[in-house]
Order: structure tokens, then C-alpha cells, then sequence
């Protein structure tokens, strides 16, 4: 297990590593490019320039600078999967699932949800015990997504410079901690302490395909563009709008008057409404939080997003944006796959409500940890 953890932190160190860079390179062209449309559309009215400029590029654009880094996290998690190594995690991962009442074959499920929470949740569909895979599938949002993991990605280096990895790793354990402990309370409370035996036969390790590796590269940063192109593009431009209305003023606006009603919540774990209604756009598709904070900060800051946040928000409060980030309720496409697998309003409301609960009081605490130490 020990090496599997090392094995897993060298697939974030590399990705980190590697992909940072390229994507800070991107963000500085999807700045540029926004500034030569603004001078472009100089003859245009402000409303549309605007919708454009800081909508647009300013929200979905922002978001695909974090392609360079969700490819390299593909195609490292591609290598592990086609040479065989999967199915011995799973059977390593054994003994700590049997304390939640799963076996192995839960594992492979729940780390497909590194890549999409969505085909997590169909994947459960291996597991033959009913309980078991109802167990699984309440554990799966609980697993980083890229998506989580590109706004963790984003937010790290800001305030945490060359710590940024040990930052965005310990964000995963406290991921994997609390998956731990809900599914060992869920399955001595709720599913009554159920057992399944594990059987699985392990492949032969193989040198891996590359076509086959590229194609599942292609294919998921293909979605991922997909949904930037349409979806966060869509949320990007009525955030700007609500952000905009009535008067043209933020502070005054549609969205300000929204997060100001929830500020209160918020205040607890250092939010301003800002970052309440970042969180809030998660739900429809977590690169949007990323996307929100570029529209309701950029549309005032001269430099980019990360420094302005570095230079807006103290270090406990970026820590407690990440924690209910990694914990917060799934997105709506998982919501929407953990309501048909189930079957189940009563379950999927549960668990979105559980993970709510989970994840204010996660960030709380560790907001007030923090502002303890001085951060």
C-alpha cells in the first residue's frame, strides 16, 4: 500500500510538475487573445464587448488553459491502467475496503472517478452485491475528478509557489481520508457491517499500447473541450450577465445580491461572496468555480487571476476554497448517474446532502486550523 501511495503521488508530482508551466504559457496567450479582441470590438458596445472579452475568454477560456495538465494526468493514468497495475491495486486495496463492507473490486470503480466521477458511478455496475455497489456509488463524488483537481491545480501554485504539489497531494489525502471514514460509518450504521468476498484474476504485466493510451487520451480531453466549448461556456456567460445586472455595477448586481444572502455561511470558512458563489457554479461543472472567480475578480484586476487571488485572499482561506472543493456535492452529470443507478431519489438526496454537510464543516475547520497557525 505504501508503494501504491508513492506510485500515485509520483503520478500528481509529474503531473504538477510538468504540466504547470505549459499551462501558466496558455494563460498568457488566452490573456493576450482576450485583449486583442477587446481592441477589436473598440467600436462595439460595451455590453457586448464585455460579454465577450470578460465572459467568454474572461470564464470558459480561462478554463482550457487547464488542458496541458488533465493530458498529462491522462496519459500517466492511461500507462498504469493498459500495463496491467490496476488490478493489483485493487487487490492491495483489499484489506481497507473490507473495513467498509466492499472488497477490491470496488477500487477499480472509484479510481475511474480520478478521471469522471460520471463513468465512476456506471462503473459500479461490476460489483454484484447490491449493497456493496450502492455503498461505492455513495463513496464515488467523494474521489477527485480532474476537474477538481485542474481547480486545485489552478489555486495551488498562487499561494503555495514550489509547495504547490505537497499542497495539492495533501488535498487528496484529506479526499481519501474522509472516504474512509464515511464508508466505514456508512457501513457500520447504515448497511450493518455486509461482507462480500473478492475474487479476481490478475493479468500479466504487458508493455503497454500507445494507440490505445492516445486514444484514451484524445477521447477525454476531447470531452473536456466539449464541455468547455458548450456547458461551462453557457454557465461563463450567464454568471457575467447576473454578474452585470441591473446597473452595471458588480458589487450591486443580480449575482452580488445572491452571495451576499449566503455570505454568512461563507463567512465561517473566510469566504466573501464571491468565492459562495464560485462554489455554487461547481455544481453544474466544477471547472466553473475557476471560471466564476475569473469573471468576478478579473473583470476589475490588471494582472491574472492567480495573482489576483494570491493578493485578495490569505493562505487559510485559499486552504478552505480547496478542502470544499475536493469534498463538495457533485456535479449535476454525476447527480444525474448516481439518480439512475440507484434508482433512488431518497438515496442520491442523501448523499448530496451528506457531502454538503461534509464539506462546510471540512472547510471550516480547516480555516480556523489555519488562522490558528498564523496562515
Amino acid at each position: 500500500m505504501v508503494i501504491q501511495a508513492a506510485i500515485l503521488g509520483a503520478v500528481f508530482w509529474l503531473t504538477f510538475t510538468l504540466g504547470t508551466p505549459l499551462q501558466e504559457w496558455l494563460e498568457g496567450i488566452v490573456g493576450a487573445f482576450g485583449e486583442w479582441i477587446g481592441g477589436q470590438l473598440a467600436w462595439a458596445p460595451q455590453w457586448l464587448s464585455g460579454l465577450i472579452v470578460d465572459g467568454v475568454i474572461g470564464g470558459a477560456g480561462l478554463v482550457l488553459t487547464f488542458l496541458p495538465i488533465l493530458i498529462i494526468f491522462f496519459a500517466v493514468l492511461g500507462i498504469l491502467e493498459d500495463v496491467g497495475y490496476m488490478a493489483r491495486a485493487a487487490y492491495v486495496m483489499d484489506g481497507l475496503m473490507h473495513l467498509m463492507g466492499l472488497h477490491g473490486k470496488s477500487f477499480l470503480p472509484l479510481f475511474l472517478g480520478f478521471g469522471c466521477n460520471v463513468p465512476s458511478v456506471f462503473g459500479t455496475r461490476v460489483i454484484e452485491s447490491p449493497s456493496a455497489r450502492l455503498l461505492t456509488i455513495l463513496l464515488v463524488p467523494l474521489i477527485p475528478c480532474t476537474a477538481r483537481m485542474a481547480v486545485i491545480a489552478f489555486l495551488a501554485p498562487a499561494f503555495f509557489g514550489s509547495a504547490a504539489t505537497l499542497v495539492s497531494w495533501g488535498m487528496i489525502l484529506v479526499a481519501m481520508f474522509t472516504l474512509a471514514v464515511v464508508g466505514i460509518v456508512l457501513n457500520k450504521t447504515v448497511f450493518r457491517g455486509q461482507h462480500v468476498a473478492f475474487i479476481m484474476e490478475l493479468p500479466l504485466y504487458h508493455i503497454p499500447n500507445w494507440r490505445t493510451i492516445g486514444m484514451l487520451v484524445w477521447q477525454r480531453s476531447l470531452a473536456f473541450v466539449r464541455r468547455a466549448g458548450t456547458l461551462i461556456v453557457i454557465v461563463s456567460i450567464l454568471v457575467w450577465v447576473l454578474s452585470t445586472l441591473p446597473h452595471g455595477d458588480i458589487e450591486t448586481s443580480f449575482l452580488a445580491t445572491l452571495g451576499k444572502w449566503l455570505e454568512p455561511l461563507g463567512q465561517w470558512m473566510g469566504f466573501d461572496w464571491r468565492l459562495t458563489v464560485a462554489l455554487l457554479t461547481s455544481f453544474i461543472a466544477k471547472e466553473n468555480s475557476i471560471a466564476t472567480l475569473g469573471i468576478l475578480f478579473g473583470a476589475d484586476a490588471e494582472s491574472g487571476l492567480a495573482e489576483s487571488l494570491a493578493g485578495t485572499l490569505s493562505v487559510a482561506t485559499a486552504l478552505a476554497f480547496m478542502t470544499v472543493q475536493v469534498l463538495f456535492i457533485p456535479c449535476v452529470a454525476t447527480f444525474a448517474a448516481m439518480r439512475q443507478e440507484t434508482g433512488s431519489w431518497r438515496w442520491t438526496l442523501f448523499n448530496t446532502a451528506l457531502l454538503g454537510f461534509i464539506a462546510i464543516a471540512g472547510g471550516i475547520g480547516v480555516y480556523w486550523l489555519a488562522s490558528l497557525l498564523g496562515w
